[in-house]
């Protein structure tokens, strides 16, 4: 299980994200050491947490999360219209 150290807090309650589910989700991934890494966060896909692996691969820093700006819900007609109107 890896340890996690967050560096942007604030992001967290401006996007009000649930601080527990994100650590529980760093403390389990997998990913070699000494890695950037760009995620999904796993319980909203609109929202991608950014970081790196430490060395030791037992240290995780989240440095920044970022929020889909354009996202909008839509169902499968809805998302057919968009692309038919954006080949024009």
């Amino acid at each position: 299980m890896n340890k996690v150290f967050i560096e942007c807090e604030e992001l967290i309650e401006v996007y009000k994200l649930n601080k527990e589910d994100i650590i529980k989700q760093l403390e389990a991934i997998k990913i070699e050491k000494d890695r950037d890494f760009i995620i999904t966060y796993e319980n909203d896909f609109r929202f991608t947490l950014v970081g790196e692996m430490s060395k030791n691969n037992t240290l995780v820093t989240l440095t920044n999360i970022i929020k889909a700006s354009e996202y909008e819900e839509m169902d499968n007609s809805d998302l057919f219209e968009f692309i038919k109107g954006q080949g024009k």
